[in-house]
């Protein structure tokens, strides 16, 4: 599932092995069943995001809109 990550700067390891730098802003794929992931929800850092391409949402990170 995409996410907007709206905490501070961070980094999160995945049982598979897979590290995940995030900053915030930042929209991201994340496993909705990883117990990382729902602490973040839970503490309002991750929030759902429909409708929006990983691409699309790195340009405008990179562009600064």
């Amino acid at each position: 599932m995409k996410y907007r990550y709206t905490g501070p700067a961070s980094g999160v390891t995945l049982a598979d092995g897979q590290e995940i730098l995030l900053w915030p802003a930042q929209v991201t794929e994340l496993p909705a069943d990883h117990e990382y992931v729902k602490t973040l929800i839970a503490l309002g850092y991750l929030l759902p995001v429909a409708g929006q391409s990983l691409a699309d949402s790195a340009t405008e990170v990179t562009l600064g809109r």
